[in-house]
């Protein structure tokens, strides 16, 4: 079968960057046309090409929803890719390569650029031209990814492409950080060496005498308290240490919560698990576990200012191990990997016995409503605690950046990495393009988004995506014309004692169920608690179709866990509410 569009039988640069990205585990690309990258995406799209390393693309609508697809793909498949052209589409990527970069998540970030076409460079040299797209600095797209990325790089040389892709790829998968590779126009024709040797992913750099005296300095705290704790974080999961910690919990009989960014690492049916924290926000038994603790151990996790409270109680009593470092206290451990770290713990735990549970796992706790409200209304609470029973393992939560996550969290989830939020970046809008990209990476694990009708409002249109790939997510639109949890964070009065809602916290309603039909997908809108049971019934039963349920809350409603963290008061026990 003869190339498609005019493609050379020579292998080129694209077939090599197709090849690599293929045998770093990549299987699907996110991607927005542009004149600089289309070409690459001929080579993609050519199914008779680069047979065994073929990858499929999925055009997306806007380069905020490939951006958010492909994070939340690399998330659960190890690596991603969102592709884009110079300039309009790179700059439009930067928001969620970002949130990759702080969540660590290695997704590829690709771009064409202008290179040395007869339209190209030279002759906006020439003719003093700006170039369509281009800012005039050429490497301006480069340098706004330096400060996000692992690395950022201008492949302007089909002979120092090899080196510079391999380099760029085994950043990504070492440091579980995006890349960012721009690549000349012309170049993706350009014959180039085909891959001799396997990717080179590099070992992140190990001081033996540190990790070995972390580990000694930490079994020594753990031997000495009383009440320790374990907090399971991100890197956990980024880097497949799951097995390691669990061995790590059951071996000691350590209890165990996670952060919100970290919740489902391991199946919260563990029974070392206690829950996720959030802060103040936390259900009672966690809140409280947490507070009890005498030495919580941070098992590779970033921590946030949703945990300002914590931290700054605990400081110097607390271990956090992250990004290669162990911090006990103030004393600094430098190049203690996570994965060296466990092992080394384990050890010198050994002998020291499994201790009996001090902690007790309570049951899954969602707060009330707040106020009295109607009794056939649907309201947050009254949502969420239905959603405790509805929710099945075969799927993964996804709630947005919204009133929906500080309360979704307390939902049990039953398996690992059924649980995907972007807490610590927080980006609104995130989780409903999040949901194409994991219908995708996992496409037996349906994909429930909660998100506020704000954030759905930016990424709507992703919708579409998801119908013309016959993707079947369920999206739950929480409607109530309010950014409620910007609200509650600037005047909570406004829920609490009736005061104006903030001018600029108000949105127009959308009737999101027709939109979603208009979109080729399926809708509907309830606003009763009999509606919202139909509904349930009917989304859950139709596996092969997208589903939007718009569900009409009342205006001046908000979950109490989100009037906690607003506030900075946690929870009380469960009887007094």
């Amino acid at each position: 079968m003869a190339p498609m569009s005019g493609l050379t039988a020579e292998f080129t640069v694209s077939d090599y960057l197709i090849h690599r990205l293929h045998e770093a585990g990549l299987r699907d690309v996110f991607t927005v046309p542009g004149d600089y990258v289309a070409r690459w995406f001929d080579y993609i799209d050519d199914k008779a090409r680069n047979l065994g390393s073929q990858l499929n693309r999925l055009g997306c609508r806007s380069e905020l929803e490939a951006g958010y697809a492909a994070d939340a793909y690399g998330r659960i498949n190890g690596i991603s890719c969102a592709a884009v052209t110079y300039g309009v589409g790179a700059f439009s990527l930067i928001n969620p390569v970002a949130g990759s970069y702080v969540e660590r998540v290695p997704t590829v970030a690709i771009s064409g650029s202008p290179g040395t076409g007869p339209a190209d460079r030279p002759f906006a040299r020439t003719y003093k031209i700006l170039l369509h797209h281009a800012t005039g600095n050429y490497g301006a797209d480069r340098d706004a990814y330096e400060d996000i990325t692992a690395e950022a790089i201008i492949i302007s040389d089909a002979v120092e492409a090899p080196a510079m892709i391999d380099g760029a790829l085994g950043a990504a998968l070492s440091e579980k950080r995006p890349v960012y590779i721009e690549i000349w126009r012309q170049l993706w024709d350009a014959p180039c060496a085909k891959p001799e040797n396997p990717l080179v992913i590099p070992a992140l750099p190990v001081d033996q005498d540190a990790v070995d005296a972390a580990a000694a300095h930490v079994a020594s705290l753990i031997k000495a308290a009383a009440k320790p704790l374990f907090w399971g974080g991100i890197e956990v999961q980024r880097y497949g240490l799951q097995d390691g910690f669990a061995g790590l919990v059951d071996q000691t009989g350590i209890p165990y919560v996670t952060s919100l960014l970290a919740k489902s690492v391991l199946a919260e049916t563990h029974p070392g698990f206690i829950g996720t924290y959030t802060g103040p926000s936390s259900d009672y038994s966690t809140y409280n576990t947490v507070d009890l603790s005498d030495l919580v151990i941070v098992t590779g996790d970033l921590l946030t200012d949703d945990y300002e409270g914590f931290v700054g109680k605990d400081f110097r009593q607390m271990v956090v191990a992250y990004d290669s470092t162990v911090r006990v206290g103030e004393a600094y451990y430098f190049q203690v990997p996570l994965s060296a770290f466990i092992e080394a713990l384990s050890i010198a735990l050994k002998g020291a016995g499994k201790r009996e549970p001090w902690a007790v796992k309570g049951p899954a706790v969602i707060d009330p409503d707040f106020k009295p409200f109607p009794p056939d209304v649907i309201t947050y609470a009254r949502f969420f605690q239905r959603m405790l029973t509805w929710v099945e393992a075969d799927m993964t939560l996804v709630p947005d950046e919204s009133s929906s996550m500080y309360v979704s969290c307390n939902i049990p989830v039953n398996r690992a990495n059924g649980f995907v939020s972007e807490a610590a970046w927080g980006s609104i809008g995130y989780a409903s393009a999040a949901a194409l990209g994991l219908s995708v990476a996992a496409p037996n694990a349906r994909p429930v988004v909660f998100a506020g009708d704000g954030g759905f409002q930016m990424v709507a249109q992703t919708v579409s995506t998801m119908a013309v790939y016959q993707r079947n997510p369920i999206i739950f639109v929480m409607a109530n014309t309010i950014y409620g949890i910007e609200q509650a964070l600037t005047n909570d009065k406004a829920y609490t004692e009736g005061q104006p809602f903030n001018p600029f916290n108000v949105i127009p309603a959308w009737d999101y169920a027709g939109m979603a039909v208009a979109l080729g997908a399926k809708g509907v809108a309830v606003t009763t608690l009999a509606e919202l049971e139909n509904a349930l019934s009917m989304v859950k039963a139709d596996t092969g179709a997208v589903w939007l349920v718009q569900v009409n809350l009342p205006k001046d409603d908000i979950p109490q866990e989100i009037l906690r963290l607003a506030t900075n008061v946690g929870p009380t026990p469960p009887e007094t509410i």
